[in-house]
């Protein structure tokens, strides 16, 4: 694949579009390509416009809340997510596995066309830290502005990772002679994976473990998070569990779970301890939340204009245990401001029920709501950490258990059972189902699934018409990118020579 270097201009075109709650908006009109990184201040508003791009919510990034959004197409594509429009061009192509490399139209192309071509953003962070680490600033100054963008580096890094597994990394080589063409090929899992966790360990040494005053930017909680992430893709238990033991130390001084389930997502309790990492909220220039739209019931409260685009699987929603509070959160019936009644036979829940886990308090007008969204949380930690015990010691413990039990009393739900915890695989199953519960609509399912072996499987069990198989568990490279490499970068195993198209 040819290398694309962002220039200076584009660098500082990101930089005057930024803003969010937290990252204040300055002027960049001084700035100029031949005298950018002259100080402390110019590096930093480099880092703020490595943020700008692919993590805000406006339309088209990772974290936008659309059918493009890494979040919502992960748990499109686990089953968990539906939508009330299932006839609508482009999403049987998400929960029916559809996806192919030669798609010719369709949401599956456009989202695998706009995810993957974020691979050009690890060269332009890659480039920042050259331009940092030649910027005439104290080493303390620059140690911590290159630990930032490493930490930034590896989260771009993880989920192109979990998407289509590794993507071309320029090498520093190739970043020297910006102006040639260079042809990078994928490196191996582990040549990649150690490439970004080297990256994660670096941003560790030098991060504080959580951001106050810099709410939104990266922290040493985040980079232990993407760490154990990687881990658990990658089903090295032992690793990941020393990393979810280091992060499940600091429970009480610095994380810990919340009260009560639906006070996470509350404005009321904003910037809670169980929070590891969210986007900010910001105004009407690319950084709104639109959960409350895309997730709200149509005409389900007066002056609220609420598409529900997003609801929840009604074979999904039947797997929850009575009790759960947690299904306070879910809208299966209700009339509507205008009279009509809806219900899973009737009306706009026909299809899927409603997720109002965003609270109605932060609706802020139009499209936007004024929550920060949440990318990771504490409870990721502990059932996590339950899981690779179970895993590592080839049985479920009275730790992991009560891991998992915690979460469970939470939310109004007794004990596991006996046969819950008799073995390994039990234990397992039992996780799994704890987690889509506990993590519905927050892009957790896919990658569950995927670790659990049940991605595939369950697709075709709850789609007639399911196109998965065993290599839907990557998404296929776009096939423009495997013509512009010239044959250099390969294709996902299982993909070549597949023809189907989207309809």
């Amino acid at each position: 694949m040819k290398t694309k270097i962002f220039s200076i201009a584009i660098i500082s075109v990101l930089l005057l579009s930024f803003v969010s709650c937290t990252l204040e908006r300055e002027s960049y009109e001084e700035i100029y390509p031949e005298q950018f990184f002259r100080n402390e201040d110019d590096v930093n508003k480099a880092l703020t416009g490595l943020y700008y791009g692919p993590f805000r919510m406006g339309y088209g990034s990772f974290y936008g809340v659309d059918q493009f959004s890494y979040q919502v197409v992960s748990d499109f594509t686990a089953g968990t997510m539906a939508s009330r429009w299932t006839t609508a061009s482009g999403y049987p192509q998400y929960f029916e596995h559809r996806w192919s490399e030669t798609m010719s139209a369709g949401y599956g192309k456009d989202f695998t066309e706009r995810m993957y071509s974020q691979y050009n953003r690890l060269t332009s962070i890659l480039e920042t830290i050259k331009r940092i680490e030649a910027a005439p600033i104290t080493d303390d100054l620059k140690i911590k502005a290159i630990a930032e963008a490493k930490c930034i580096y590896a989260w771009v890094g993880f989920i192109l990772y979990d998407l289509f597994g590794p993507v071309p990394l320029i090498t520093e080589e190739a970043l020297a002679k910006p102006y040639d063409k260079v042809l990078i090929p994928r490196l191996t899992d582990a040549e990649y994976t150690a490439i970004m966790q080297g990256y994660l360990d670096d941003a560790i040494k030098e991060l504080p473990i959580h951001q106050t005053e810099n709410w939104g930017r990266v922290s040493k909680g985040l980079a232990l998070m993407l760490k154990l992430k990687f881990y658990m893709v990658d089903k090295n238990f032992v690793e990941a569990e020393k990393t979810a033991r280091e992060l499940y130390s600091y429970r009480g001084s610095v994380y810990d779970l919340q009260g009560k389930y639906n006070e996470i997502f509350d404005k009321k309790h904003v910037r809670n301890k169980e929070i590891i990492h969210a986007i900010p909220c910001g105004l009407a220039d690319g950084m709104q939340n639109r959960s409350l739209i895309q997730f709200w019931p149509v005409r389900y409260r007066q002056d609220r204009q609420c598409w529900f685009t997003f609801g929840m699987d009604w074979k999904f929603y039947d797997t929850f245990e009575t009790g759960d509070n947690r299904m306070n959160s879910i809208v299966t019936s209700y009339t509507s401001i205008t009279g009509e009644q809806n219900d899973r036979t009737h009306g706009f829940l026909a299809n899927s029920a409603a997720i109002i886990k965003v609270d109605d308090d932060t609706y802020t007008g139009g499209e936007f709501a004024s929550v920060d969204l949440i990318v990771y949380r504490f409870a990721d930690v502990m059932l996590s950490l339950a899981e690779c015990i179970n895993e590592n010691n080839g049985s479920p413990t009275t730790e992991a258990i009560d891991l998992v039990d915690e979460i469970r009393g939470r939310v109004n739900l007794p004990k596991l059972t006996a046969t819950e915890t008799e073995s390994k695989e039990a234990f397992n199953k039992a996780i799994l189902r704890e987690r889509l519960h506990e993590f519905m609509a927050e892009g957790l399912a896919r990658q569950d699934k995927i670790r659990h072996g049940v991605f595939v499987s369950d697709s075709k069990a709850q789609y007639p018409s399911s196109q998965s198989d065993w290599y839907k568990v990557r998404f296929a490279i776009p096939a423009k990118y495997i013509l512009e490499s010239e044959g250099v970068v390969t294709q996902n195993p299982g993909y070549t020579d597949q023809t189907q198209t989207s309809n």
